[in-house]
């Protein structure tokens, strides 16, 4: 994956905030490469994490899979129908939904890159870095240190450390991020 934000979608007002959402679910949206995973791929990834024998009244927790498109549609109704046979459950018992996307609204800048919160040295350098929230939300580097500084799926750490000379950090923020990578091999 290469960018994460969260913010909010699905719902017709124009830029809603976390304190008036109206009819807009709290989401994420994910940029990613599709010669190395592929959307049914990310949707696998989805379905692995999520609860979707669960209901979720509010709206702005619904459980959701938004589609840019026609394609994504077909993609994601497919995998919502591969995991209720997976999970033995009937298709019409899931209860996550595949509606359109229509807009997204990036969250405010102290919901992006949560995970980094914890590291108060790593966020105050990208704060300083990235000139606002939404380039700090857009940036691949923040995105994966917040991915293996939080709690990630599947991190392979060799690959971090591989990566971490990449990142352009000051050497001594990627000595301590190296550390804490090598304790967790």
């Amino acid at each position: 994956m290469l960018r994460t934000r969260v913010g909010y979608c699905g719902g017709d007002k124009e830029k809603p905030t976390y304190y008036s959402l109206s009819d807009h679910t709290e989401a994420i949206t994910i940029d990613y490469d599709p010669k190395v995973l592929s959307y049914d791929d990310l949707l696998g990834l989805f379905w692995k994490g999520h609860r979707c024998d669960q209901v979720n009244r509010s709206r702005q927790y619904m459980n959701a899979v938004f589609y840019r498109d026609d394609a994504q549609k077909k993609i994601a109704e497919a995998s919502l129908a591969k995991e209720a046979t997976r999970r033995g459950i009937d298709p019409a018992a899931v209860q996550t939904e595949i509606v359109p996307m229509k807009t997204f609204t990036y969250a405010e800048g102290y919901h992006q890159k949560y995970y980094l919160t914890r590291h108060s040295g790593v966020r105050a350098f990208l704060n300083e870095t990235y000139p606002d929230a939404k380039s700090l939300a857009d940036s691949t580097v923040a995105t994966r240190l917040n991915a293996y500084l939080g709690s990630g799926m599947n991190r392979d750490w060799k690959v971090f450390l591989a990566e971490l000379p990449k990142y352009g950090l000051p050497d001594r923020m990627e000595e301590l991020l190296a550390k804490t990578a090598e304790k967790q091999l």
